[in-house]
Parts: structure tokens; C-alpha cells; sequence
């Protein structure tokens, strides 16, 4: 398993807020710009960590986080969805396809530094 934190996010600000956030705590990241991406990373590298956004083309986070679920070589990485989606229903289905928390945009840098350390403690930080 990686010592890195996979951000996957359509939106390249809210991918440099995170990558600043998460790099500044001490915490290693790499990206992916939609699901099909995040899939292939996610493979090739398996990440400590999942930062998921809902909304992206080609392949939703609801979509990832059931193939993640699917396969057991990537069912146990933990997921973290940051989506701007703040129905109930979004955050239940994500919820039931295992995601570990659901934190809704816009984006605190605080509560992401407290959540990172809260669902994956074993990652240690850089600093």
C-alpha cells in the first residue's frame, strides 16, 4: 500500500486546495481528474487514502466506490467523499458503498486535516 493520498476531483482548484492542504499537514498526494482515472491509480498504486468527489464525467464517485467494493485488492482502501451534494440521499448511498465519512464543500482545512487523521492513523505525515 502507498504512502500517498489519492485526490479525485474534476475541478483543478479544488484539487490544488486539497493537494496544498494535505502537503502542507505533512501528508503526500497524487490526482485524478474523474473516476476512470482515479480506477487506474488507484490499481497501479494502491493509495493510503481516497479523497472522492460525487460529480466528475465519465465515471462518478458512486460508480468508483462500487467497483472499489467489488474487487478486494482495492475494497479496503478507505474513502473520504468531499462533494458539494449536501442531500441526504447522496451521503447515504455513499455511506452504503463504503465510504468512511461524507465532508461537504466548501472545503476547511481543518476538518480535512482532522478526517485524514481520524480514518487513516497509520498514515504517518511527512513533517
Amino acid at each position: 500500500m502507498s504512502k500517498r493520498i489519492l485526490i479525485v476531483d474534476d475541478n483543478q482548484d479544488t484539487v490544488h486546495i486539497l493537494t496544498v492542504i494535505l502537503n502542507q499537514g505533512g501528508y503526500p498526494t497524487f490526482a485524478a481528474r474523474d473516476g476512470v482515472e482515479a480506477l487506474q491509480k488507484i490499481q497501479e498504486e494502491a493509495p493510503a487514502l481516497v479523497l472522492l468527489d460525487i460529480m466528475m464525467p465519465k465515471l462518478d464517485g458512486f460508480g468508483v466506490m462500487e467497483v472499489m467494493r467489488g474487487d478486494s485488492g482495492m475494497s479496503q482502501i478507505p474513502v473520504l467523499v468531499i462533494s458539494a451534494k449536501v442531500d441526504r440521499a447522496s451521503k447515504a448511498r455513499s455511506m452504503e458503498l463504503g465510504a468512511r465519512d461524507y465532508i461537504v464543500k466548501p472545503i476547511n482545512p481543518d476538518e480535512i486535516l482532522l478526517k485524514v487523521k481520524e480514518h487513516c492513523p497509520a498514515l504517518k505525515t511527512l513533517v
